[in-house]
């Protein structure tokens, strides 16, 4: 049986509202009776939160990163900046996978809330506008939550990054190279945030008076930068540069070229998106947009905090952290 405040306060004598007030740190309550009602608390197994209660915390929230987790250098990329992060601004990190959003989330949440965490950063890029939706009509936690994937009209505070720029400075950074024609290997157009980056580096070519000649479909696996190699290699007339919308496809894209026997940038000039260390560890090294993700994790912190704190409310606002280019040798 699920014990309740009830249990608690007629264990310690206390009221349900003293118990409710130590468990919540709100309320000016004796450091005697503080420590009464919690080791109780503790000994019925009632899950609260130790960062509420001034005598127990240090000061630090326990925020949950959630996501599901995959393998390669950008989740690798992304942890690490959150954990960096939150180091700084005196958070405990979890990371929570959850390998199907369908079929684990809501209980995964669920479960977070009988735990002694204080917030969660939810990272599922696969979700859409329904997926959201429904999560919220289902799931019975109160927790803060604020996520990091951009979908098109948040359901929930949302802070990632400013995709439309990134693409904008691609463009932007080609045409000051003198180029003319121009290619594009977009990511998974299902996804807002391939959209994003992908209108961002149209909408600033035909500013310029330019446009895309090419466009190859791609899926952000170095398979799809292999593939769409192949189909560039096969043009009558080839795009001068290529914007390719994601680290791990144009490091396919330029292993292939290479074992072809292009040179980079002379025959393409390459930029790709995000800026994992495998880019400066590549032959030649890759220019990228630049995500700053210990910035992105400062800014979620700080998000989650202001929920807590009552300085923000739950809505789906769309906060973007800026990007930058970095430059190297494939542009």
């Amino acid at each position: 049986m699920k014990v309740t405040l009830k249990d608690i306060a007629e264990k310690s004598g206390y009221s349900i509202s003293t118990v409710s007030r130590v468990l919540n740190g709100s309320g000016n309550i004796s450091t005697e009776v503080q420590k009464q009602i919690i080791k109780i608390a503790e000994k019925l197994n009632y899950p609260f939160a130790k960062s509420k209660i001034p005598i127990l915390s240090n000061g630090s929230l326990h925020i949950a990163l959630v996501t599901d987790f995959r393998e390669g250098e950008f989740y690798g990329s992304f942890f690490y900046g959150f954990s960096v992060a939150a180091r700084e601004v005196n958070i405990q990190l979890s990371l929570i996978d959850v390998v199907d959003h369908d079929e684990h989330l809501i209980k995964t949440i669920d479960d977070l809330d009988e735990q002694i965490i204080d917030g969660i950063c939810l990272f599922m890029p696969e979700m859409d506008h329904e997926d959201y939706t429904k999560l919220f009509n289902e799931i019975d936690s109160d927790i803060p939550i604020v996520s990091n994937a951009m979908i098109q009209s948040p359901v929930v505070p949302t802070i990632t990054f400013d995709g439309y720029s990134g693409g904008r400075l691609a463009a932007e950074h080609f045409i000051n190279k003198k180029c003319t024609t121009f290619g594009i290997v977009k990511g998974p157009f299902e996804k807002a945030e391939s959209r994003f980056r992908y209108n961002g580096f149209k909408d600033h070519l035909e500013h310029s008076g330019y446009n895309i000649s090419w466009e190859a479909p791609g899926d952000f696996r170095f398979k799809s930068g292999v593939e769409a190699f192949h189909a560039f290699k096969e043009l009558s007339e080839k795009p001068e540069a290529i914007f390719i919308s994601n680290d791990l496809m144009c490091k396919g894209f330029l292993e292939a070229a290479k074992n072809d026997g292009l040179r980079i940038p002379e025959d393409v000039a390459l930029i790709s998106y995000d800026n994992i260390p495998m880019c400066v560890e590549s032959y030649p090294p890759i220019t990228s947009i630049d995500t700053d993700f210990i910035e992105l994790g400062k800014e979620t912190f700080k998000v989650l905090k202001d929920i807590i704190g009552k300085k923000h409310e739950r809505k789906g606002t769309l906060s973007l952290i800026p990007v930058s280019l970095a430059k190297r040798e494939t542009s």
